[in-house]
């Protein structure tokens, strides 16, 4: 994975550093905006970051450019990040433990948690799609208002207008 590219992209939630390799995304990181990452190089992939944007404008709901999650070694989180990413769409959610059968663990709704916390990938694997089983909003790496933010994105209210001020 020493072949990255990086840059830091201006969005309506604030700086935003996304790290690709050849075999897709690799990182995000959430405002403030991450250090870059060793042995990268500075060069900005239009497609991505057109997606990124799209998806913030409420255009895009679903991400076209491939996820490379190798660099989540333990196995069962990378099961439920790809789990997350494949089987909750745009608008929907779903509770830690339901995520957790949906990998093939019903039991283990607080691994699920902590794969949450781990995900290189915030944004593009929807994490803020997971919610407590009571629909409370449970911890997002960006913060909570960001987490809102994105769920209100997803019904249909302006991310912009949320950024201002809301």
């Amino acid at each position: 994975m020493a072949d990255l590219r990086w840059w830091a992209q201006e969005t309506p939630v604030g700086r935003i550093t996304v790290t690709v390799g050849d075999a897709g995304i690799v990182r995000l990181d959430l405002p403030p905006g991450g250090d870059p990452p060793d042995l990268a190089v500075v060069d900005v992939d239009r497609e991505v970051a057109a997606e990124l944007d799209a998806y913030l404008a409420g255009e895009l709901r679903r991400f076209t450019t491939p996820v490379d999650l190798r660099g989540v070694s333990a196995e069962f989180r990378r099961a439920v990040l790809e789990t997350l990413l494949r089987e909750v769409a745009w608008g929907e959610t779903v509770s830690y433990g339901e995520l957790a059968a949906m990998a093939g663990r019903p039991p283990a709704a607080r691994a699920v948690g902590s794969a949450m916390s781990h995900n290189p990938v915030a944004i593009v694997v929807p994490c803020h799609r997971v919610l407590h089983s009571d629909g409370t909003l449970g911890g997002y790496g960006g913060g909570l208002a960001l987490k809102r933010a994105l769920l209100d994105l997803e019904r249909g209210r302006p991310l912009a207008r949320l950024a201002a001020g809301a």
